[in-house]
């Protein structure tokens, strides 16, 4: 929605010293939950003491944003993925420091040539509904992601997969055979959608959701969340530790805090720094900060006028002001991108130029391009963490080279019936386990989620060269040309990374925070 004409947000009243959370504040927080910071997040709380042995019982309280969908298959949404992760498993999780524990699977080998996978699954696993998950569930579960006549959000990133190449070898064992070499292909068995359902899932999760997970749901609503209770069957022994889950849904975010303060959730699975603000000086209150790769952004149609002319895009680019948006926006929590979401967490080291804001040189790059007077345009973004702040701030940022923007923002649920079909939008990009996920997701050609439209074929070549590579050095010198692609020709802006952050009060303990916002409570207990 548009603002209305009220007073627009001014980065420079954020001065650093307010927004920045102190180092003494997030160390007691994650103190207190019985984890620490570690290169590449934090470390699982589990595997350290959390102020003794886990209690029983209880009802835990979590606020989530808004869910599009229930459907596993279909859902994209933070607040749906946290919802189902409750209550349906993957084949394996991805750790903070991006190792892989086993779940359903308990092993998994490779060819020499990368092209089949096979898994061993994990006996004596029931659904829900008391049948024993078998090699059949997991074919099926996979065979609807990869289905080409009802397209999924992961379908663009299983194009190496077919149906014909999932195979049932025995009720405990599959193999994927791949149509390419994929080198990591494990990590693709824990993307949001591809939790193991029962082979004859027929939709309508909602009104009967049956997973193998630590939970059972037992009631849903799109306005008001959801409850769960504790699935007494669950092959994890002696996890879970809570009777119950309510999953509450927030509208805003920014109501989430206040939520929080007065108890009437335990936990919120994600918020912003600015919103994080109001939390700061509450002893009551822990804070739990993730290296990450989220990132914000800024996508323009480059098939489409103005941005259809890359001299344009690049000049957007030189406008922003990238340190002070990290300062101002996030408190200093956060890191300066350079226009690729290849952050420095990945294995896969980066060597390219930083740019850095030149407005003379943007101004040149108009003038070429035939704009020397600038152009009016809607900028798209939704409700949801630091999006509405810094859509507010880029019009200031592109107003010094004729660039007049006017912030749309919108409800969530709107933004995304549309996000992709927008010239010119910002949105939140949550981390992936593996780098070439978010880059398959949104800049290969034929990606769904390519809101750019942007197509390269030597990008889609060196991406395909990439995931069939095992050898690490190698592989950072396909993503150095990747990326060197996305910050020449600019199909989004991605100024700045985000530690993610997700806050609880000090009754939880044994939560831990996650570099992909994926959210385990299954080893999450209530203190008195």
């Amino acid at each position: 929605m548009d603002n209305g004409g009220r007073r627009g947000f001014d980065l420079e009243e954020l001065r650093p010293a307010r927004l920045s959370l102190s180092r003494r504040h997030f160390v007691r927080g994650i103190s207190a939950l019985g984890i620490g910071l570690g290169a590449a997040g934090v470390l699982d709380g589990r595997a350290l003491a959390a102020d003794g042995a886990p209690k029983r019982g209880g009802i835990l309280k979590v606020a989530i944003s808004p869910a599009n969908t229930l459907d596993p298959v279909q859902l994209v949404a933070p607040g749906a993925i946290a919802l189902i992760q409750q209550v349906a498993e993957y084949l394996v999780r991805v750790e903070p420091d991006l190792t892989l524990r086993p779940v359903l699977a308990t092993s998994w080998t490779a060819s020499d040539d990368g092209r089949v996978w096979s898994f061993e699954l994990r006996q004596g696993v029931r659904f829900h509904d008391g049948r024993t998950l078998s090699a059949s569930d997991v074919v099926a579960s996979f065979a609807r992601l990869v289905d080409r006549a009802n397209p999924t959000p992961t379908s663009s990133l299983l194009s190496f997969l077919s149906r014909d190449g999932i195979v049932r070898v025995d009720d405990a064992n599959v193999e994927f055979r791949l149509d390419r070499p994929v080198a990591n292909f494990p990590y693709y068995t824990q993307l949001a959608n591809a939790v193991i359902l029962p082979s004859d899932y027929a939709g309508r999760f909602g009104e009967k959701a049956v997973g193998t997970g630590p939970y059972r749901l037992l009631t849903y609503s799109t306005k008001i969340g959801a409850r769960l209770e504790r699935n007494p069957d669950y092959w994890g022994a002696p996890e879970p530790y809570v009777d119950g889950i309510e999953m509450l849904i927030f509208e805003t975010a920014a109501q989430m805090p206040l939520a929080l303060q007065s108890g009437a959730v335990h936990i919120v699975h994600q918020l912003s720094y600015l919103e994080a603000l109001a939390l700061l000086d509450d002893p009551a209150i822990n804070l739990i900060e993730t290296n990450s790769a989220d990132h914000r952004q800024l996508h323009m149609r480059c098939d489409v006028k103005p941005f259809n002319d890359p001299r344009v895009r690049r000049a957007v680019a030189l406008c922003l002001n990238r340190p002070g948006l990290v300062a101002g926006l996030l408190g200093g929590h956060g890191s300066i991108a350079n226009d690729h979401p290849i952050a420095s967490l990945y294995p896969e080291r980066v060597t390219l130029e930083q740019r850095v804001a030149d407005r003379d040189q943007a101004k040149a790059l108009l003038v070429e391009a035939g704009y020397a007077s600038g152009f009016d345009i809607d900028l798209y973004t939704h409700q949801f963490l630091d999006l509405p702040q810094y859509a507010a701030v880029i019009p200031q940022m592109l107003a010094a080279v004729g660039i007049r923007v006017r912030p749309k923002v919108e409800p969530t649920s709107l933004y995304y019936s549309h996000w992709t079909e927008v010239p010119f939008g910002l949105t939140e990009w949550t981390s992936r386990p593996a780098v070439d996920q978010l880059l398959a997701l949104a800049f290969a050609g034929s990606a769904p989620w390519n809101a750019a439209h942007w197509k390269n074929p030597d990008f889609d070549a060196l991406l395909a060269d990439f995931q069939a590579e095992p050898d690490l050095n190698r592989r950072a010198e396909l993503a150095t040309g990747m990326a060197r692609l996305l910050n020449d020709e600019v199909p989004a802006v991605i100024a700045y990374f985000v530690k993610t952050l997700r806050a609880a009060n000090g009754r939880v303990r044994g939560l831990t925070g996650n570099l992909a916002n994926s959210l385990d409570l299954s080893g999450v207990w209530l203190d008195v």
